[in-house]
């Protein structure tokens, strides 16, 4: 937990994006299954927002996702079926060697996340609004220079003991990604 508040912070403390800039350098369309629970997103990233020459070296990158997911709960009856999820995400990025048409890469981070009610289908309670949220992603880059991502994903969201009940949620997807112009 320190490790990811303190990459946080090297972060905010460096500019955004490769130029500089605060626009994003891509979009991310994210679906995914668990818990009874179907997830839908869309997001924001940004790219390469460590200069730490040692990390890139090694093939390693820094990336950061914003994003707005609808989950559905599939459950019957139910207390509450919807919920809106916004988060922010930090995420090391590991991107393999050129293999031609595609390059493997795989993700690991670590968020914050807001969630507009603390219940979804009858069971399922998060006892707080704010929640953390824990991601990995393995796929691959393909296209002119490996600029749109496919990949599967796993996700955990939980408030981390923080008041109980805690029972979470965990879920399963894909997600594609595309750059901006």
């Amino acid at each position: 937990m320190l490790g990811v508040l303190s990459l946080s912070g090297a972060l905010v403390a460096s500019p955004v994006g490769a130029a500089g800039s605060f626009a994003p350098d891509g979009v991310d369309l994210t679906g995914g299954y668990g818990d009874n629970v179907a997830i839908y997103g869309v997001g924001v990233h940004w790219d390469s927002l460590c200069t730490c020459l040692a990390l890139k070296r090694a093939g390693f990158d820094v990336r950061l996702l914003a994003q707005l997911a609808y989950w559905r709960g599939h459950e019957h009856p139910a207390v509450n079926r919807t919920v809106w999820d916004a988060s922010l995400t930090p995420q090391l990025r590991w991107s393999g060697l050129d293999m031609g048409p595609a390059r493997l890469f795989s993700e690991a981070g670590l968020g914050a996340h807001l969630l507009s009610n603390t219940r979804i289908n009858t069971e399922r309670v998060f006892s707080t609004a704010f929640q953390f949220g824990e991601i990995g992603v393995v796929g691959l880059g393909f296209g002119d220079h490996h600029r749109y991502e496919i990949g599967a994903l796993v996700q955990h969201v939980s408030n981390g003991a923080i008041k109980e009940p805690n029972n979470g949620l965990t879920y399963f997807g894909a997600v594609f990604r595309a750059p901006l112009p």
